[in-house]
């Protein structure tokens, strides 16, 4: 079976090692968002949510190489958490510090028409919020090539191929697209309060 070349993990990060010495006084900043995002406020989330991608993918998509009964669950845990933090850190670290900025999403809100909201979704994941700077996101297509070629590192050998590479690459680019389409159907803007004191006599 071929196996997809970590070369081309070297070449999807040259762009970005080109620029990132203009990242180097943030550094710490985008350590500590992967800090927030990993362990701090999400650490529920960092180890709940692989256990619910691994079990579906011991029970329904069943991939091969993974063994079967407890061992394959396990196996499947495992790959679904290391997934989930090396995404984070490419995500919230090595692409936000390479860039110089996070390509976080901005959600439009309800005010604003279905059919905007959604473009405004399918444009990130091309380009970083607001796409009026048409900058690059490279926390989108490109983290998710990367977070996929080097789940290779740890997934079964069976699962090393170019194939299956480029599914899970499917799955991760569609996961993030999916993750900003919430974000915007579930934003609330924050009311602005106002509190007036009228100080004089009665």
């Amino acid at each position: 079976m071929r196996r997809l070349s970590p070369r081309i993990l070297s070449i999807l990060l040259l762009p970005l090692v080109a620029t990132s010495v203009r990242a180097q006084s943030s550094l710490s900043t985008y350590a500590h968002d992967f800090y927030e995002a990993t362990l701090h406020k999400s650490t529920f989330e960092t180890l709940a949510a692989p256990a619910v991608t691994g079990a579906f993918s011991n029970y329904v998509t069943q991939p091969s190489g993974f063994g079967s009964g407890g061992e394959a669950l396990g196996y499947h845990y495992g790959v679904s958490l290391a997934d989930n933090v090396q995404g984070k850190f490419l995500r919230k670290f090595v692409f936000a510090a390479a860039s110089g900025r996070h390509d976080e999403y901005c959600p439009l809100g309800s005010a604003v028409p279905l059919r905007t909201r959604i473009r405004n979704v399918v444009l990130h994941s091309v380009f970083s919020t607001p796409q009026s700077s048409r900058a690059f996101n490279w926390s989108a297509i490109p983290a998710s090539l990367a977070a996929s070629t080097l789940s290779d590192a740890y997934q079964p050998d069976q699962q090393r191929t170019v194939s299956a590479t480029f599914e899970r690459f499917g799955t991760n680019a569609a996961g993030y697209i999916f993750g900003d389409f919430l974000a915007e159907m579930t934003f609330k803007p924050k009311e602005n309060l106002t509190i007036r004191i009228v100080i004089g006599y009665r």
